[in-house]
């Protein structure tokens, strides 16, 4: 009787010590995983166990399946938390450009990495999807809406999923507002910006931004660039509301011509007649040159622009 209790014991003490042996997993082989996949400690743990270190492909595979279905969870989770945060991002190539809006529960969260990269993840999403855009003949600026389920990553991963994925390691709802994509017409170039200025040079995000469709017949004192950044800074701080035709404000005083004593060469007197009320941009004083209106400022850069869009985080779409 003895001896066989004694068996039993030696049996489980040995199935005990296995299954410890089977659980350690090198710290190396931790930190790579951990490394590649950007997934927590404990969850690499599981898999290198589950797998053994010498089958990373099928660990990671398995990370990332696990990863998907908490996101998801998570996600229907936390989907009815406001979400007050965030940033707008714009960005442009040429006649295309693709604004989007993504929203978040905290400021600590809209001023993470991880929050940025996944905004910008999805603003070149959309502005690879609007190259291929059939647009119509015509002078203005067009707009196309996109669902987030139309896009997909560099890896062809459904841009739903990716979001799921960072709501369940972010542990916050994130919601995206608004995904649009614009077309200029030929010879016009797209040019944005943002404010407060965050994210990139290329990638602008804030919580204001603008883009504006400029054509430049010929080069003037400053470059293309230069020139719609402070455009796109006037339309950020001066909220234009439409267009509006281009009228000079400096007009000429009528009858001069007819005054006695007159050189009808010489240069008109002018009279400025700008409304500060005004909430046209092209008829709006120019916010770095009040004495002049923006068609001026533009008129003197042999500059127009055919079309603008302002959003603010959280504003109308």
């Amino acid at each position: 009787m003895f001896a066989r209790s004694t068996f039993v014991r030696l049996l489980s003490t040995t199935g005990r010590q296995l299954a410890e042996a089977e659980k350690k997993v090198s710290k190396e082989a931790l930190m790579t995983l951990r490394k590649r996949t950007g997934y927590s400690y404990v969850n690499c743990r599981k898999a290198l166990v589950k797998f053994g270190e010498n089958d990373m492909e099928n660990a990671v595979k398995w990370l990332k399946e696990a990863a998907a279905k908490e996101g998801w969870a998570k996600a229907a989770k936390l989907g009815t938390r406001v979400t007050s945060n965030g940033l707008v991002s714009v960005v442009t190539d040429n006649s295309a450009a693709a604004v989007v809006e993504l929203s978040c529960e905290t400021d600590f969260v809209a001023r993470s990495g991880a929050f940025k990269d996944l905004l910008a993840n999805i603003s070149n999403s959309a502005l690879s999807k609007s190259k291929s855009q059939s647009v119509s003949e015509g002078a203005k600026l067009q707009e196309f809406n996109y669902d987030l389920g139309d896009l997909t990553d560099k890896e062809g991963k459904n841009m739903r999923e990716v979001l799921s994925l960072a709501i369940g390691k972010l542990g916050e709802n994130m919601a995206v507002k608004r995904v649009k994509a614009y077309k200029a017409p030929e010879g016009t170039t797209l040019f944005g910006a943002s404010h407060p200025k965050d994210g990139s040079d290329e990638l602008p995000m804030g919580r204001f931004i603008s883009l504006v469709a400029l054509k430049q017949t010929s080069k003037g004192s400053i470059s293309s660039q230069q020139l719609a950044g402070q455009i796109c800074q006037h339309i950020i701080g001066m909220s234009p509301e439409s267009l509006g035709e281009a009228v000079d404000s400096a007009k000429s005083q009528e009858g001069l011509s007819s005054q006695e004593g007159h050189d009808p060469d010489a240069d008109p007197v002018v009279v400025t007649n700008i409304d500060d009320s005004e909430t046209a941009l092209l008829r709006q004083a120019f916010m770095l040159n009040p004495s002049q209106s923006v068609h001026e400022y533009l008129k003197s850069h042999n500059a127009s622009v055919i079309d603008f869009v302002r959003v603010e985080l959280g504003g109308e779409q």
